[in-house]
């Protein structure tokens, strides 16, 4: 055994929809297979999982509020009992109120702390959270022993206040979106064109513009396509609204992350409209399911991934999205393009044991 790694930063574990869920989990597990003691500290809120551990990884529930603007801060005195009554050689932050209580109570030479974006966007959370989410941001990143930012964007912005900072990406494995390994949802009926949203139901994730997209899409085309969307949110309602009053939207809901590949892999393209992001999964996962993508030119998507391998549209803008959808739809060549570049560049540069590697050796250089 190399030694214990506290992981803090995901709402649940296993990962429902949710991209530091996923990253958590995937790095977790693969972590274990190199010998190293993973614990994931989890809301004691959220759904437990029915084994204490889970692929090797031991969740940890840890008391909080059930209320989403508290939910996080309300967990930190557990968090501080948790490294107090254990000793781990590593503590690894993924957001901001995990990284400021690891500042509080872990010494700093055993310290990471990865970003995966810029504080939240303020169509998403209202003034005075967001502020103090930036406030733990800057107090974390300067008492880290590694601070690690998922995408170039939020890289150039943590370099303001410390010399060292690494990207260090989220990843994907395109193994494990072959459509011959997955079943046709129950859901998908019919032959249509299904236009694919996963994600986190929220106005910093453009829902509201998909929303409106689809609705100025011209009826002669929107019959022929499903507009299908997976997640939750605190826009929920108003995509279920939205499906009652155009029949082309197809509301999944909250999925079980294991099932989320199913959805991928039988669809026909994937939009993600967000107005901010870091390196989004659920990016990620479109372009190794073959699934051509269309997604707002921001953030890590931006920076990150080339022209050629997602149809890029600007933020907060409808009209340019539902063109996108519907240019994408009566072009076969074009989606056969941008799909082989995604898929291409999925392989060659966001891989999860690449990812695992630099943290193995990060890990050992401070256990």
């Amino acid at each position: 055994m190399k030694g214990s790694v506290l992981m803090i930063g995901p709402k649940s574990f296993p990962p429902k929809i949710g991209g530091i869920e996923t990253h958590v989990y995937e790095i977790s597990k693969r972590l274990v297979a190199r010998g190293w003691k993973i614990t994931v500290a989890i809301p004691a809120n959220s759904r437990p999982p029915r084994d204490p551990e889970v692929n090797g990884v031991r969740v940890r529930g840890c008391w909080s509020v059930d209320n989403r603007h508290l939910l996080k801060i309300s967990m930190m005195p557990s968090i501080l009992r948790e490294m107090r009554s254990n000793r781990y050689e590593v503590i690894h932050a993924h957001d901001a109120t995990g990284g400021f209580a690891s500042s509080i109570g872990s010494p700093r030479d055993r310290f990471v702390y990865t970003m995966h974006g810029l504080a939240f966007h303020p169509m998403d959370w209202p003034t005075p959270f967001r502020q103090g989410i930036e406030l733990m941001q800057r107090t974390t990143m300067r008492n880290a022993a590694h601070v690690l930012c998922t995408d170039e964007r939020t890289a150039s912005e943590v370099a303001r206040f410390r010399k060292q900072v690494e990207i260090l990406s989220s990843g994907v494995d395109s193994q494990d979106f072959s459509k011959d390994m997955w079943p046709v949802p129950n859901e998908f009926d019919g032959e249509y064109y299904r236009v694919l949203f996963v994600g986190r139901l929220a106005k910093v994730k453009g829902v509201d513009v998909l929303l409106q997209a689809i609705a100025g899409i011209p009826e002669r085309d929107r019959r022929e396509m499903r507009f299908v969307i997976v997640g939750d949110g605190p826009m929920r309602g108003d995509v279920i609204a939205a499906a009652r009053a155009i029949r082309e939207i197809q509301y999944i809901g909250a999925i079980d992350h294991r099932s989320v590949p199913s959805y991928y892999v039988h669809s026909d393209a994937f939009v993600l409209p967000s107005l901010s992001e870091g390196l989004p999964i659920s990016l990620l996962e479109a372009m190794a399911s073959g699934l051509p993508s269309i997604a707002s030119d921001v953030g890590g998507v931006k920076s990150q991934i080339p022209d050629c391998a997602v149809l890029k549209v600007p933020p907060s803008n409808p009209t340019a999205l539902g063109d996108a959808i519907t240019a994408m739809y009566h072009d076969r060549s074009a989606r056969e393009r941008v799909a082989r570049s995604g898929l291409e560049i999925v392989e060659e540069r966001f891989s999860w044991e690449r990812i695992v590697d630099r943290l193995d050796k990060i890990y050992e250089s401070l256990a």
